[in-house]
């Protein structure tokens, strides 16, 4: 086997006051280090600077894209990191913010997650010629314009690399519960012992490492290659950290906040030296010195896996639910509550099964998971630790920031481009937005027989493509550009520069779009696994990308681009949409890409394609057919159902999380009965049903009559610190007479007001932790399940739900809530009965 090493983490190493990078070996599948002691923090200067730390300053040119020119400037180089931090406060400085690991990689000809070899102590990039004979064959495929045509090979071959087998562990561990307490035991203080550490690995092991626990008599049938006992709880720990040390990957569901964090804690309070710990901390994220340690909590809690790469499998981000989603399989429930209440099998199965699901997480579809991380990382050129753990904003940062000094352009601070283009032009029509969005045209309430749906491909990365779009092109600073507007605003666009980010956006949806989304349906395909990977990660990149953009935390934040954005996809929906009238469609809803029509002829949905492309240089097409669609009055609330029967939801509060399960499972009912109309008869029969339904629900909670409070439970995860939560505002101290901030209980949410009464109450809550509660009468007007009694029951609260859940689905069907559902009758009703 050719030994081939794959970067894939980059770190400071404060010991020798260097660049770290992390190799896969992929011959003997271990992690070993590359050290460039070369490479020193540097940040931007329009002049010298006189702060502690400085090596040397240095002359330099730079091309400062908001100005359309180079300019002269200073790269000032400093002994450690930590002095770069002196110069945050003044003024005429750039590039002081990048971390000087990122920025390594910003600089480095080195990319992450690709194959090199050590020659003479150097990286050696090692190429592949199969991939680079696909790479010259998408290039002739796509034909870019001249200036994209570096820029899409560089990304195509990141894609066209092949994966290398990466080994790992799952690991899991179980803490015993302090008596009398519910409480789950806590990483910072480890006062209690791990009973269990349990390994499943992609070898095929499952390894169980158990306490001794006095008075528990050793009878084990545990699902485990191997078994063993310790009577010191110190070996059981050495013992893991051994086999730890034997994985390049770690991995974990949680082990940030408590796996790795409570055996680090534990370990030392055992006597364990810390260099003898392979765990250390970088603020919240537990990382591995031999090892590289990968939290799929944080994964999948990254909110565009969730939507783009996961269809929305999942709504919690808890291992039960993550797991069940994505194959199949949930945590074993036990008759006991407490891994200090298990028998040695119990406890063992128990550990087992969790780090089982954990593994598999990343093994299932030929290694998806972990290769859509590969892929992420490098197309992000984020180090694998980070791309798991951060949101795509950082991703996509990282590649524009990168391809600024690949160019020698100077990276703008986001005050810079905030004082050159920080006015709107557009109003905001929805509250709390800063501009006007996305167009959404009334729909036509009712049943709809036989409809399509057409769809823009990616309409805003294609805009920013098409459009030249990015912070330095929109209001550039030339004259003769000022006549290049587009839509109803009245920005202009520049003609003589193309923007980094139209480049790298377009050049990844141009990629997807006529390579990987076709070779990945490809059945014929030998690549085909291999392709629908790099598919759905710039999927996940392209679909992101333009709410990246109109962000205001966003580095590159520019209001005038974030929304020309929206003001063309709502010029070019608009002229669609009359384009279709024109010829003939029947035109029933529209909502920022999407076009609902009427039993379109096929002849007239090709002219409708073709003209699109032609006029916007964007592709349209049919993307679903509905048997039937029925739309409410309200915007973005419809349901429709597809020729195979399945009941496509949008907007509906059914099909949410949180939603109680009694509500969840008449709702599902509700979809049965929709899924079987077929006709205008059919149609008529279902508005009786569901009518009944519903009303007989309301029923049931008018006369109290339920039994089981589980399925009443609104159930929400809690995503960050309790004390992180509620409204920050600012006052003065008058101790230290100055400014300071605090939480208020306002903004609370109503599950950490559950949350905190469960806390008071001794039991377990932690981040990840599913609250569920119940709405009860009386402030706070919630209350923990496990605390709640049938007759506090707020019966008006769940009223009021179920009546704005189940009106969405009522008013298409030309049902009334107050006359069918509530039995009201109005004089005008009762006029016409009499």
């Amino acid at each position: 086997m050719i030994q081939m090493l794959y970067p894939l983490s980059v770190i400071y190493n404060p010991k020798f006051n260097c660049i770290e990078i992390k190799l896969y070996n992929s011959k003997n599948q271990r992690i070993e280090s590359y050290f460039d002691t070369s490479f020193l923090a540097y940040c931007i200067s329009r002049q010298r600077i006189s702060v502690d730390g400085i090596k040397r300053q240095t002359q330099i040119q730079k091309y400062d894209a908001l100005q359309d020119k180079d300019i002269n400037l200073w790269k000032v180089e400093f002994l450690n990191p930590q002095f770069v931090r002196k110069t945050h406060k003044l003024e005429g400085v750039w590039e002081n913010h990048v971390k000087f690991f990122q920025s390594y990689v910003y600089d480095s000809p080195t990319s992450l997650g690709m194959p090199y070899e050590r020659e003479k102590g150097m990286l050696v990039f090692q190429v592949d010629y199969e991939a680079e004979a696909r790479v010259r064959d998408l290039i002739k495929l796509i034909n870019p314009p001249e200036s994209d045509v570096k820029i899409t090979e560089d990304l195509a071959r990141l894609l066209e690399y092949p994966a290398p087998q990466l080994v790992r562990t799952s690991l899991d561990i179980e803490v015993m519960n302090e008596k009398g307490s519910n409480a789950i035991p806590n990483p910072e203080v480890a006062n209690l012992p791990i009973l269990c550490i349990c390994f499943t690995t992609t070898n095929g092991e499952k390894i169980a490492l158990m306490l001794v626990q006095e008075g528990k008599p050793v009878e084990i049938m545990a699902d485990a290659t191997q078994i063993l006992f310790f009577s010191s709880e110190k070996e059981l720990i050495e013992t893991a950290f051994k086999i730890m040390n034997s994985f390049p990957f770690v991995i974990t569901f949680n082990g940030d906040d408590f796996d790795l964090r409570y055996m680090f804690t534990r370990a030392l309070r055992l006597g364990i030296p810390e260099d003898r710990i392979p765990i250390y901390f970088e603020k919240r994220f537990a990382m591995l010195k031999n090892s590289i340690h990968i939290d799929l909590y944080r994964f999948f809690s990254i909110k565009a896996m969730r939507i783009y790469a996961f269809a929305e499998k999942y709504k919690n981000n808890d291992l039960d639910t993550v797991g069940k989603a994505l194959i199949g399989e949930g945590k074993l429930k036990g008759e006991k509550q407490w891994v200090s209440d298990m028998s040695y099998t119990e406890l063992a199965n128990y550990c087992l099964k969790d780090a089982e699901i954990t593994l598999r997480l990343t093994t299932y579809d030929n290694d998806l998971v972990i290769k859509l991380m590969l892929v992420l990382c490098r197309l992000s050129q984020t180090p694998i630790e980070n791309v798991t753990r951060k949101s795509i904003s950082n991703w996509i940062r990282n590649m524009i920031f990168r391809e600024h000094r690949k160019r020698n352009m100077l990276i703008p601070n986001p005050e810079d481009i905030k004082s050159i283009k920080g006015q709107l032009a557009s109003a905001a029509t929805i509250k709390g937005k800063k501009y006007r969005g996305a167009i959404v045209v009334n729909p036509q309430a009712g049943f709809h027989f036989k409809t399509d749906v057409g769809d823009f491909a990616s309409l805003y990365p294609s805009i920013i493509k098409v459009h030249n779009l990015g912070y330095a092109t929109v209001l550039c600073p030339h004259g003769e550009c000022k006549k290049n507007t587009f839509g109803e605003l009245p920005h202009w666009i520049c003609t003589k520069n193309r923007a980094v980010e139209s480049q790298l956006i377009g050049a990844l949806r141009d990629l997807r779009v006529t390579w990987y989304k076709k070779k990945a349906k490809d059945k014929e395909n030998p690549m085909k696994e291999w392709y629908s990977v790099a598919e759905q990660s710039i999927k996940v990149i392209c679909n992101a990308s333009y709410g990246v953009f109109g962000s205001d935390e966003f580095a590159l934040y520019c209001p005038p681009f974030a929304e020309e954005v929206t003001a063309i996809g709502r010029y070019d929906i608009t002229k669609t949409i009359e384009r279709a009238q024109q010829i003939g469609l029947t035109v029933l809803y529209g909502d920022t890409d999407s076009i609902f029509l009427k039993n379109p002829p096929k002849e007239k949905i090709e002219e409708l394609i073709k003209w699109t492309k032609n006029e916007f240089d964007i592709d349209f097409e049919i993307d679903k057919n509905y048997r039937y669609v029925c739309l409410s009055e309200r915007k973005k609330n419809y349901f429709g159902v597809l020729q195979d029967g399945k009941v496509d939801v949008k907007g509906l509060t059914g099909k949410k999380k949180h939603t109680p399960k009694i509500f969840k499972d008449t709702f599902e009912n509700v979809k049965d009965v929709l899924s079987k109309v077929y006709n205008d008869d059919d149609a008529r029969n279902a508005k009786f049903q569901i009518t009944k339904m519903v009303k007989g629900l309301y029923h049931q909670f008018k006369e109290r009559n339920f039994t089981d409070l589980h399925e009443l439970a609104f159930n929400v995860t809690i995503n960050k610190e309790i004390t992180e939560y509620g409204k920050q505002v600012e006052y003065f101290d008058e101790e230290s007479q100055t400014m300071q901030k605090k939480r208020t209980e306002k903004g609370i949410p109503q599950h950490i007001r559950a949350a905190r009464q469960l806390i008071a109450k001794d039991y377990p809550v932690q981040i990840g932790s599913t609250i569920s509660y119940l709405k009860v009468l009386g402030k706070p007007n919630v209350k923990p399940l496990e605390l709640a009694k049938k007759e506090e029951i707020d019966v008006s609260k769940y009223i009021e739900f179920m009546r704005s859940m189940f009106i969405q689905v009522l008013e298409p069907l030309n049902v009334d809530w107050d006359r069918d559902i509530l039995g009201i009758c109005s004089i005008t009703d009762w006029t016409k009965s009499d």
